[in-house]
């Protein structure tokens, strides 16, 4: 019952073994265990199917039960020697008898080894693997003694063979090349092999080839030879000592390997799972584990250790704008300073051992860092250390010749008092970070139960969110927008607002953010564009003369690849004339990637759809590429307009923006007017549009709809006799 394991990709394996025993669990185990081995596995229930086997072709390996049915393992072991290739075969018995005479027996049969039942699976895939390459190398001696050697050459395998008697040794050429010695220019002794052990592994080999003589045990171990020119290689001696063939003293033979690239590509395996590429510092899990260890001590010696989280601020602005190779310059050089910082702060005098530093510093991705200290005295000793970082990452930064400043925000957290384990005090330490960047960067923050409020407050948010849209919880209110010169009404931006169902209104301030960083933006956005569409095109169907509609686009939605066929899609779908819908995006999102924004904002132009830039003035737009971008209007802040009456700055901010606007094509808008003289100086300063409390808040459909007129009517124009603020129509 012959059944053959093919090897991956259909090659014929190197190696046949064949499987004898009566047990068909046994073989199937035995199958699954050796399965990555490269070997053709064949199968028998006994020891006269394996005979027969055995005569239509040779195996390299068989797997012999002793105790089998029709033949048993003895017979079988013994007539295979005698069979035509059979000497040639390696007989693994495999037997329940563990007394003596039962192994000696097996042995004069012809077995090659032999394992004991129940069998150890991983042990004898393993030794399997070492039989396997043992074959490789024999089979090549005895067919070609330069192939053998060549074959080592490949592998790195050198063997040596020392007759402790009368204390002679034969060294193969791999070993000479493996201790960087020529066949000329040194002389193959113990001694000298020793001698090339490094000195700190040199005990530990002695030692082991010492048992292998007087215990006759084999023996495998790795180690380093030092090379002549002092470069360390590293390998694996596996060997064992027997009597000499005449049975006069013991000789000694070893393989040796060199793993030298094998244990390079282990410690850079080791680097990336522990290491920043980019820094060399060690990353999060690194961190963990250093943090472990540094709570240990803290523990035993009753001290403080604190944990900070340091994030910069308004960093993926500068790495946007500047791309990535000075991003990367940046964070480089952030890195070195923090390092430095650490290494004043420590001020003890003491000469540290790397792994006895007082403090820690890992990147753990972007513009992340995390430090450990350790010994603090209390949360003041921590604050003076985070100003003093903060006053050195303050210092402007010079790459791509360009002077860049920087600040960053910090949290921090202490054991004992923040928490006991690496877990909570890093999460802690990142709430306090929340906080930090919350109160607009460039601080540190302590953590405190307020502030874990805080977080958990955050956490219902998000959750409650992922249910918003299906409980039907978001709706649309509409703001007027108005024309200065005419008082017309010109077009409605839709907000959003969310009540959720078990509480009040949640503000949009703290919603979207959350929104944003969770990626439900986008089909929150999604439902904002369809919805503002479906209304356009009601009121159309309910006889109103429609007004444009304008919906803020988000960063992430600008971003994702379905945005352009979803607006396609939403102004087939209903009909509409595409310059009913305006797309309003931040300085911020369009400055992201010039190009890209670019070719996305031609991509929505050439639907007829309007664009326009939300909050203009509060970003970093370059005038060069705004004049590229296919844009209708800007919207001026809010900021701007609360005190136009009052500060000259704000005026000559706004009369910049207008003359621009008017130089580039595009109209303006003014944000958060509240009152008649905000209005009158706009309207002298040419502003084209308003839009504020002043007609109107914010307000459901139904309400928007008074605002509108029916067709040819002009009831929508805005006059001086309405209630500035009230929201209502006189």
């Amino acid at each position: 019952m012959s059944m053959m394991q093919k090897s991956p990709h259909n090659m014929a394996p190197s190696n046949r073994l064949l499987i004898v025993d009566d047990d068909a669990v046994i073989r199937l185990l035995a199958r699954s265990a050796l399965d990555p081995l490269d070997l053709e596995v064949h199968e028998a229930e006994n020891g006269a199917e394996a005979m027969a086997l055995f005569q239509q072709q040779p195996f390299d390996i068989v797997l012999l039960d002793l105790q089998m049915p029709v033949m048993d393992g003895f017979t079988a072991a013994r007539k295979i020697r005698s069979l035509s290739g059979g000497d040639k075969a390696t007989l693994i018995m495999v037997t329940g008898l563990n007394d003596p005479d039962s192994i000696e027996k097996a042995y004069e049969v012809g077995a090659t080894d032999f394992v004991t039942k129940p069998i150890n699976w991983a042990i004898l895939k393993q030794r399997l693997r070492f039989v396997l390459r043992a074959r490789g190398a024999f089979q090549a001696l005895r067919e070609n003694e330069a192939k053998l050697l060549e074959s080592q050459r490949i592998a790195n395998l050198g063997h040596w063979e020392w007759d402790i008697t009368n204390d002679r040794a034969e060294w193969s050429e791999q070993v000479y090349r493996i201790l960087g010695q020529s066949v000329d220019g040194c002389e193959a002794s113990y001694a000298a092999f020793l001698q090339a052990v490094h000195a700190e592994d040199r005990a530990a080999f002695s030692h082991a080839i010492s048992h292998a003589v007087e215990v006759g045990e084999p023996f495998l171990l790795e180690h380093r030879i030092v090379q002549p020119d002092g470069q360390e290689r590293y390998v694996i001696s596996q060997g064992e000592a027997a009597w000499k063939a005449e049975g006069k003293g013991k000789k000694l033979r070893n393989v040796l390997q060199d793993i030298t690239e094998r244990k390079h590509t282990e410690e850079q395996i080791f680097c990336l799972a522990n290491f920043d590429n980019l820094t060399g510092l060690p990353n999060r899990d690194m961190f963990r584990k250093q943090a472990e260890h540094f709570l240990e001590t803290a523990r035993r010696d009753a001290s403080r250790v604190a944990v900070l989280l340091l994030d910069l601020d308004r960093f993926k602005r500068i790495n946007d704008s500047m791309g990535y190779g000075a991003g990367n310059e940046l964070i480089k050089e952030v890195a070195a300073r923090i390092s430095t910082c650490l290494r004043e702060f420590d001020l003890t005098g003491e000469v540290h051992t790397q792994d006895d530093l007082p403090y820690s510093l890992a990147r753990s991705g972007g513009d992340e860092f995390m430090l450990l200290l350790r010994g603090v005295d209390g949360a003041e000793e921590v604050a003076h250390f985070v100003r003093q970082l903060s006053t050195k990452l303050t210092q402007p930064l010079n790459t791509m010749q360009r002077e860049v400043n920087l600040s960053a925000s910090v949290g921090i957290s202490l054991f004992p008092d923040d928490g006991e384990g690496v877990d909570v005090l890093i999460n802690n330490a990142d709430i306090a970070l929340g906080y930090a960047k919350e109160a607009e960067g460039g601080c540190f923050r302590f953590y405190s139960s307020e502030m874990n409020a805080w977080a958990s407050k955050r956490i219902d948010l998000e959750s409650r969110l992922n249910r918003a849209l299906e409980n039907n919880e978001f709706q649309l209110y509409y703001q007027p927008q108005i024309e200065l010169g005419s008082g017309k009404l010109a077009g409605f931006e839709a907000l959003l607002r969310w009540f959720p169902e078990d509480g009040e209104m949640v503000s949009p301030m703290e919603f979207i953010p959350i929104a944003e960083e969770t990626g439900l933006i986008v089909e929150i956005g999604a439902w904002v564009l369809h919805q503002a569409c479906s209304q356009l095109e009601r009121w159309q169907e309910e006889g109103y003369s429609l007004v444009p509609i304008a919906v803020n686009v988000s960063a992430r939605q600008f971003t994702d690849e379905g945005l352009v066929k979803m607006v396609k899609k939403e102004i087939s779908a209903t009909g509409l004339a595409p310059e009913l819908l305006e797309l309003e995006l931040t300085e911020r999102i369009i400055m992201r990637s010039v190009e890209e924004t670019r070719s996305r904002l031609q991509a929505l132009k050439e639907i007829g759809v309007k664009l326009s830039v939300d909050d203009f003035g509060t970003g970093y737009s370059s005038m060069n590429y705004l004049k590229i971008f296919p844009l209708d209007t800007l919207k001026i802040d809010r900021s701007f307009v609360m005190e136009l009456e009052t500060d000259s700055n704000d005026q000559a901010i706004v009369r910049a923006i207008v003359a621009m606007s008017k130089g580039l094509g595009l109209s303006t808008i003014a944000e958060g007017v509240e009152t008649d003289q905000q209005r009158n100086l706009l309207s002298r300063i040419g502003c084209d549009l308003m839009q504020g409390y002043l007609y109107s808040r914010p307000v459901l459909c139904e309400e928007a709809a008074a605002y509108l007129t029916p067709s040819d009517d002009q009831r929508g124009a805005w006059s001086g006799n309405r209630t500035y603020g009230s929201g209502t129509r006189s």
